[in-house]
Parts: C-alpha cells; structure tokens; sequence
C-alpha cells in the first residue's frame, strides 16, 4: 500500500517535471526548430494498469508564439483551451477562451505602449460586450507600478499597486479593493 502510494507521488513527481521541462523551451529555441505543435501524452498506471491519456498540445505560429493550448485532467477530457493572436511585434494583441465542450467562453484582447509594454486588457463574453478592463501603468523605469481593474460600467473592483527597490526588484505587491481596504498584500526580500 505505501509502496503504491510512494509510486504514485514519483509518478506524479516526473509528470510535473517533464511538463516545466518542455514548457521552458524559449520562443527561440521554437522558432529555431521550426516547432509547429507539442503533445504531451501522460501514461501512469493504476491499479496495475497503464492508463494513457493526452495531457496537453500546444500549437506555435513561426514565430514560436503559443498559438493555442489545450490542457486535459486526469480523465483525458478538456480542462482549459485558448488561442492567441498577435501582433507583428510578437506582442498578444488578442485571446479566445473557450469552455470544456468548445464553445467560446471569453474574450481578451491587448493594448501596448510604444515601448511594448502591456497598458490595456480588455475581457468581453462571447458577443463582444466588454465585462472587464486592466489599466496598467509604469514608471519613468518602465517598472510596473499599478493595474486597476474595472467592471462593464467602468467602476473600480480592486486595485494592485507594485514597489521597487533601488535595484529595481519588487519589494511589495499590494491589491486593494474599491474602497481601499486591503485585499491582500506581499512583501519579497532579496539577499544581493
């Protein structure tokens, strides 16, 4: 029974490693290879039985952008499932979600500053009608130094303000809600 148990864990364990292991392949590294798709299939066995199922696939353009991705659960069904555009930059200017069944769930689409850094989000449901918006600003540093998000009708739902230290490494992430009380707040440390 332990021993199961244990298998199970280093089985999982090399599941874990192998998905960070490919998902760490750079967009250089991608489009040096000319890699079109990947496919992770993930085999465990269960109750002395291989049991095999796709675990994801992941689609690039040929620019090693990720296209689309669709993760599967343990059972093989659809878990999550995107697509992506983007722009000559290489920039994500727009993403579909859909639901477990296919259907489109939401949109997302991208705006950019001229030094490519991310100033706009919009989400839309799937008629294009907007539910949410991230407003996001930098500093002279180009650090990023808050996001506002907003609802359909342009009101505050919470608010993420970002603190650099003179090295430039964040030293505090803290999110308010509309009013200002506190929703949740980091703190990091660096050793240099």
């Amino acid at each position: 029974m332990i021993f199961m148990k244990l298998k199970s864990i280093f089985l999982m364990f090399v599941f874990l490693i192998s998905i960070v292991s490919v998902n760490a392949q750079s967009k250089k590294e991608l489009k040096k290879n000319k890699v079109k798709s990947y496919k992770q299939i993930h085999t465990s066995v269960e109750n002395g039985k291989e049991v095999t199922i796709d675990a994801i696939f992941q689609k690039f353009d040929s620019n090693g952008n990720l296209v689309e991705e669709i993760n599967y659960d343990k059972d093989g069904k659809v878990k999550s499932h995107f697509t992506a555009n983007y722009d000559k930059n290489g920039d994500k200017i727009e993403e579909q979600v859909f639901t477990e069944d296919g259907k489109l769930k939401k949109k997302k689409s991208y705006k950019y500053n001229a030094k490519g850094d991310r100033i706009e989000e919009i989400h839309a449901d799937p008629l294009g009608k907007v539910t949410q918006k991230v407003i996001i600003s930098y500093n002279t540093n180009g650090d990023k130094v808050s996001e506002v998000s907003l609802d359909a009708s342009n009101s505050t739902i919470e608010k993420t303000f970002f603190v650099y230290d003179k090295k430039g490494m964040t030293v505090q992430e803290k999110t308010v809600d509309a009013t200002g009380k506190l929703i949740k707040e980091d703190r990091y440390t660096y050793e240099y």
